[in-house]
């Protein structure tokens, strides 16, 4: 049989019936130049991957649940090239989207030669079974509904609170969304149904494709959670794919039991107290300071967003600008994107992300012995831009609800402030979080850094970890009492700094990414990830989905560490 040249079955494969053919059509008319770049991107993919397409499928084996379900383009990418690796070892991948109906997560998963598809769409639930789901949710909401209540819902086997509290909380951009308030309760209560129902639709895809593996990347918003959440349950081996905020990787990390609710880019304190142990030395030592000039000198467009045209400042240029008084010790409060995927992770001291930052600034304007800089994510910037919203800033709100005028030792640094992070690294004597980065950053400077939940870092032993609230706004009202860290945490914590940046992440060589600033339209492409190899044998010698494909299929450290 003769080889398949680069276009065999491209015209195929783009067009599954006429309907299809015209509907791209229109699609054309209304947005030409897209549509124009968006097709020569999928002919060079098509021609690009006709190699990968001549992978076999084993007739029998392992199976591998591809949850890809309604991803933009870079992501169905990324868990193309993720499968392909997978199939490459051996496995069977099936992929799960929304609708025969999604056609281009459908091209481009055929271009990378994944050929079996399973659909949401196709597991509607009869009538009684929709009805029994709203009885659920109307048993569920009888109960006193409070923000803490809401957050402990779960139904066989899923934790559904978070879900929905975060779909509110996401809607609204508010830290913590009033659930008395009747227009929240509403949306609660329309969208609790439909995530009971997801459960049911979830377990049947399970059923129906058994795997024994399964890919995601968005392991806790309600289209997904039910499904990740059962497969954990029944002891699937379930891989979250998240991307750092650098360009030429990807975190690889093992969902299970007991790792379920831990941040993706999180280290296992096994595999940290092991690391630990190894002597720090000047290469490591240099690799560090490399990421962190990188994650703050611009070098990769994921992280350089979160502060486009920041400036760094030396000491002196950063009190003149807050007009902070330099007798003064300095305590900075980095604070999360309060709306934004922060109910998933670890236990809180405090009802929710809203009620700790108000009770934080608090906490600040009566303790005057310091200056306080109240730091706001630099990423409220471009997510609020992407949602199109100009409301006011959600911490804003609160302090003006809650609050009120600030004290002059408290100072503001609002997200669009063209300073940079590693600047006020230099400044801060005290560092404050629920969970944040900052947690992993900051103590490699010396700096005692408080947190308010459990995290990345809780009980790793350099971190300054509360059991309560009490405890933790005790220590508030007399942070300026701490001691600095001892040579031992600093080094405990540069040890897993450098594991987190330098050896957890998965880096790629076979494919390349490429990004480019978004606006108020986000353009379907951009993000892109472009192959980089052009036969089988120059993706075995580049080892990259080698080295991914053999951790995932051990199903052993929940981690993936490079070397």
């Amino acid at each position: 049989m003769s080889e398949p040249t680069p276009d065999s079955g491209f015209l195929r494969n783009a067009f599954a019936n006429p309907a299809e053919a015209a509907s791209d059509f229109f699609r054309w008319l209304k947005s030409p130049s897209e549509q124009a770049e968006v097709w020569r991107d999928y002919r060079r993919v098509w021609r690009e991957a006709a190699f990968l397409r001549t992978l076999s499928v084993p007739s029998a084996g392992r199976t591998v649940l591809i949850a890809a379900v309604d991803s933009p383009f870079y992501e169905v990418k990324q868990m193309a090239m993720l499968a392909v690796a997978l199939k490459q070892a051996g496995w069977r991948p099936v992929v799960l989207t929304n609708s025969p109906g999604m056609r281009w997560p459908r091209r481009y998963f055929h271009a990378f030669g994944l050929e079996e598809f399973i659909y949401w769409d196709d597991l509607s639930l009869p009538a009684t079974e929709r009805e029994a789901c709203a009885r659920t949710a109307d048993e569920m909401l009888a109960r006193p509904l409070t923000f803490a209540a809401a957050k402990q819902w779960t139904h066989e086997g899923c934790w559904i609170g978070p879900q929905i509290l975060s779909a509110v909380s996401r809607g609204a951009l508010q830290g913590a969304p009033d659930v008395t308030d009747p227009a929240i309760v509403r949306q609660i209560r329309e969208r609790l149904p439909d995530t009971l129902q997801r459960i049911r639709m979830a377990r049947r895809i399970l059923e129906s494709v058994r795997p024994q593996m399964m890919l995601i990347i968005e392991a806790n918003y309600a289209k997904y959670a039910p499904l990740t959440d059962l497969a954990v349950n029944s002891g699937v081996n379930v891989i979250q794919i998240t991307q750092p905020n650098r360009d030429d990787a990807f975190m690889l990390r093992r969902l299970t039991l007991a790792t379920r609710r831990e941040h993706p880019s999180s280290l296992a304190r096994e595999n940290f107290l092991r690391l630990r142990e190894e002597p720090w030395t000047e290469r490591e030592e240099r690799e560090l300071g490399e990421i962190f000039a990188g994650r703050y000198g611009g070098r990769w467009f994921l992280q350089a967003r979160n502060q486009p045209g920041a400036e760094a400042l030396d000491r002196g240029q950063v009190f003149q600008r807050f007009h902070l008084d330099p007798t003064r010790k300095v305590a900075v409060v980095f604070s999360h994107v309060l709306w934004d995927a922060n109910l998933f992770y670890g236990e809180d001291l405090f009802a929710d992300y809203g009620d700790w930052f108000v009770q934080t600034v608090r906490a600040a304007c009566q303790n005057p012995r310091l200056n306080w800089l109240i730091k706001m994510h630099p990423a409220n910037v471009w997510k609020r831009a992407r949602m199109g919203t100009t409301a006011e800033l959600s911490e804003v709100a609160l302090i003006r609800e809650h609050i009120g005028e600030l004290p002059p030792h408290v100072r503001l640094l609002f997200p669009d402030e063209k300073i940079s992070t590693r600047s006020i690294f230099d400044i801060a004597d005290y560092g404050v979080t629920v969970r944040g980065t900052v947690s992993v950053e900051l103590p490699c400077f010396g700096v005692p850094t408080l947190t308010a939940g459990t995290g990345r870092c809780h009980g790793l032993g350099f971190t300054v970890d509360s059991e309560s609230r009490e405890q933790y706004l005790g220590r508030l009202a007399h942070i300026e009492e701490l001691d600095r860290m001892t040579p031992e945490q600093v080094q405990w914590a540069k040890r897993h700094a450098h594991t987190v940046f330098c050896r957890r992440p998965w880096f790629m060589k076979s494919f390349r990414a490429e990004f480019r600033p978004g606006g108020p339209h986000r353009h379907m492409l951009e993000q892109n990830l472009h192959l980089a190899v052009s036969s089988l044998a120059e993706l075995d010698r580049n080892g990259d989905l080698v080295k991914f494909a053999t951790w995932a299929a051990a199903n052993a450290n929940v981690d993936y560490l490079d070397h």
